[in-house]
């Protein structure tokens, strides 16, 4: 192919233009898959707040995860310079491969770098779908919010017994302990509706706001 010559987008009939989407995790920067979109896949992307290709073999729209349940909830559709290539910014915690791994390309292997993003994306996946009165989670959520209260509790208190027999090092007892108590804790910040946003306003406001302010103070001295 000569430089500069202009790629025809792969037609579908009945589906439109083809445009290639790439997705990237937006915690980390990572590429994890590339497919095609048409119009109403972005328009349905963009509505949802979930990923939607159309599958050229199958001739047919299709939602990321529609039969693995692995979905991948996007932030943003931007299109390139030309408006003939799209980018899917989003939050990427199931695997996004056939092949059960994080991204498609290279060994794939790699993981969220924002563990706690990803169980509070977990947690919500479970509230959306619906009542099941055999989910924990629905359990926790639905049930008297005292018993979720007392969980985070118990779970702080396992934690602290688990450092203390594990004499300070990182043992595994002392991950899976931390682990529930994230877990309680995201199932109570979802209930409660507290976002990861409003945390973060809150730790700008303690911690980094008052430095800057300090700096600030000290130049002008």
């Amino acid at each position: 192919m000569k430089d500069g010559a202009r790629v025809e987008k792969p037609q579908t009939p009945g589906a439109g233009p083809l445009y290639p989407v790439v997705v990237q995790d937006q915690a980390t920067g990572q590429v994890v898959m590339v497919a095609y979109a048409n119009a109403e896949a972005l328009a349905l992307t963009r509505e949802t707040g979930l990923a939607h290709f159309y599958s050229r073999s199958r001739e047919r729209l299709w939602k990321k995860g529609e039969t693995s349940g692995h979905i991948i909830p996007v932030e943003q559709v931007e299109a390139d310079c030309d408006g003939d290539a799209f980018l899917y910014r989003a939050s990427v915690i199931h695997p996004a491969c056939h092949r059960n791994t994080f991204s498609c390309f290279g060994a794939g292997a790699k993981k969220s770098q924002d563990p706690w993003r990803a169980l509070r994306q977990i947690v919500s996946e479970r509230l959306a779908q619906g009542r099941d009165a055999s989910s924990y989670t629905w359990q926790l959520t639905e049930g008297p919010l005292e018993r979720l209260v007392q969980k985070v509790g118990e779970e702080a208190v396992e934690v602290v017994i688990s450092v203390l027999a594990a004499d300070g090092q990182p043992a595994r007892e002392v991950v899976g302990e931390l682990v529930d108590l994230f877990y309680h804790l995201a199932v109570l910040l979802q209930r409660v509706g507290v976002s990861d946003d409003m945390i973060a306003d809150e730790i700008h406001r303690r911690h980094v706001a008052p430095r800057r302010s300090s700096a600030d103070a000290a130049s002008k001295a």
